[in-house]
């Protein structure tokens, strides 16, 4: 298959590509890194507490993506599902600022060691609904309507553009709303800061209510947006033969059989994914802890500003070259990056503060190679969906890029920390443990795996020319 000219989108449908996307990755910002913060600064510093929430909202988004994917291939509509999704998963967000041990011990009547189990469960719960309402706005609907609107011409570049919105988010959140998260913590010596050391003690928490209220209030404006801006392809048509029986459709051995190169994307897709998450979900807890560096805004603002760039550039790359001359570069990229960033670490700096540029150095080259590789598995996949059947194929899509890797990932690091003595204990006598940088080359690791798959998956690419 040539190269064919390629179609521009327009102003307005870029518009929506940038608000939906952008908003929709500082909800799951919210969820995937500042729920653990929350998790951690304000009830408990257990990471199984962290594991089991990253778990639970994993299954729920996977289950409500298949149905929400089925409904809007069988209606033939993402516009409603997007808007409405967004708005109702905006309120969902501001009803976590009522969440709190304080509140559970005076609404239930609870002491504070049964209060912190109670409001654990509680977060989970709430964080499973947000999950659904998300995941249907976000990953059923705005996915699949990302598919209908492109084609092979255009989505190098615009899931390049995608794939940043994560850093981006991660940079609104950072830069606007960071602050409102920060505990204030009074040290041995009399002097108060942010950044917890040993025999510290908790003087406040953050404004987690203003914090949750604000996000939550954008995420709904950008919903209400959508009611005037999102345009359904025209393309798009209601697919009466399709029936919520079709749950399963994508995952019987007839249509694995019949779109090989699709799965062997979605293979790739979860093994990275599963690498990506044994360091992820605590990445702004251990720069902050177990690095010692106190602004870790900067240090995210480094690594994550010069990967997003770097992404951009390579999604103008992916469409003018192909996609396939760069996958294996990607891959080793990561494999570097993630074997040096264990050593940019108290391995190295020892009895002090591992310096800013370190991790920068080696950070930026882990993201950048981890934005690289899964923009190209992105757009593969979108090339090999079936046109006919996009929606149903959200629900397989997520159950490979977020239920495997959520579940399985997040847990190796668990293990490892909870192997580790605890630095201290937290403001209610519970262990307070720092995650170790091995994380790191447990992510170099499962990446590793993936070799097989990377490769069968560039020779899929070379025989399409993508």
């Amino acid at each position: 298959m040539g190269k064919s000219k390629a179609n521009s989108l327009g102003a307005k449908t870029w518009s929506s590509i940038v608000i939906f996307g952008l908003v929709g990755q500082i909800a799951w910002v919210l969820e995937n890194m500042y729920f653990n913060i929350f998790m951690d600064r304000t009830v408990t510093r257990d990471p199984v507490a962290i594991w089991v929430m990253v778990a639970a909202s994993a299954v729920v988004a996977t289950l409500f993506t298949l149905l929400a994917g089925i409904f809007s291939d069988k209606r033939g509509r993402r516009k409603k599902l997007i808007s409405i999704g967004y708005i109702i998963w905006g309120v969902t967000v501001m009803i976590f600022a009522a969440i709190s041990v304080e509140n559970t011990m005076k609404l239930f009547k609870m002491e504070q060691s049964k209060a912190i189990g109670f409001t654990v469960a509680i977060i989970v719960i709430m964080d499973c609904i947000m999950s659904a309402l998300g995941s249907t706005a976000n990953d059923a609907a705005f996915n699949a309507w990302i598919t209908d609107i492109t084609d092979e011409t255009n989505r190098g570049s615009t899931d390049a553009v995608l794939a940043i919105m994560p850093l981006l988010a991660t940079g609104v959140i950072f830069g606007a709303f960071d602050w409102m998260t920060q505990d204030t913590w009074r040290y041995l010596d009399g002097t108060e800061g942010t950044a917890w050391k040993e025999g510290a003690t908790l003087v406040a928490n953050g404004n987690w209510v203003m914090f949750f209220l604000i996000i939550g209030g954008l995420v709904s404006l950008a919903g209400v947006i959508g009611l005037f801006l999102v345009k359904d392809s025209k393309d798009l048509k209601p697919n009466k033969e399709i029936s919520y029986k079709d749950i399963i459709y994508g995952f019987k051995p007839s249509v694995m059989k019949d779109n090989k190169n699709l799965y062997f994307a979605y293979l790739a897709a979860a093994i990275s994914g599963i690498a990506n998450n044994t360091f992820m979900p605590y990445i702004i807890i251990y720069i902050e802890r177990t690095l010692g560096i106190a602004n870790y805004i900067l240090a995210i603002a480094i690594v994550g500003g010069l990967a997003a760039v770097g992404s951009v550039v390579l999604g103008v790359l992916y469409d003018k070259y192909g996609r396939r001359k760069f996958i294996i570069p990607m891959f080793i990229t990561y494999i570097a990056g993630a074997v040096l960033t264990v050593f940019a670490s108290p391995i190295s700096f020892k009895n002090v503060s591992t310096p800013l540029w370190s991790f920068a150095i080696t950070g930026f080259l882990l993201m950048f190679a981890t934005l690289g590789l899964s923009s190209i598995i992105a757009a593969s996949i979108r090339d090999w969906t079936p046109v006919d059947k996009v929606g149903l194929f959200q629900g397989v899509r997520l159950s490979f890029m977020v239920l495997i890797p959520m579940v399985i990932g997040p847990i190796f690091t668990v293990i490892i920390t909870r192997l580790g003595t605890p630095a201290g204990v937290d403001q209610f006598g519970e262990p307070l443990y720092n995650y170790p940088p091995q994380m790191f080359a447990l992510a170099a690791a499962v990446q590793l795996v993936n070799l097989p798959i990377i490769l069968k998956l560039r020779k899929a690419l070379k025989e399409n020319l993508m």
